[in-house]
């Protein structure tokens, strides 16, 4: 059964196909519904070009959810915090 995550984007053009460091909300029902974690993965718009994908729902900055998922597969889990000064901007440290 595929799984299905959440992530956000400050806008839908800075989301592009390939491999990447994303923040994702795992979507599965029970206890650890909505828990985030920072994964190392391969994102695509189709599942097609993709084997053994979840679904990955994107939202806005502002909550619009994209009208289309994205298809997601998980590299590696990557530690829960991110290295640098506090009260940074979180995706410019990451780019780092």
């Amino acid at each position: 059964m595929s799984k299905e995550y959440l992530t956000y984007v400050r806008k839908y053009a800075d989301l592009t196909e390939g491999e990447r460091d994303i923040f994702i909300k795992d979507l599965t029902p029970g206890p650890r519904k909505y828990d985030t974690k920072q994964v190392r993965a391969i994102i695509t718009r189709s599942a097609e070009n993709l084997s053994e994908a979840d679904t990955l729902w994107v939202r806005s900055e502002m909550g619009v959810l994209a009208p289309e998922p994205w298809a997601i597969k998980i590299i590696k889990e990557l530690p829960d915090y991110v290295v640098g000064p506090p009260y940074t901007d979180v995706f410019s440290v990451m780019n780092k």
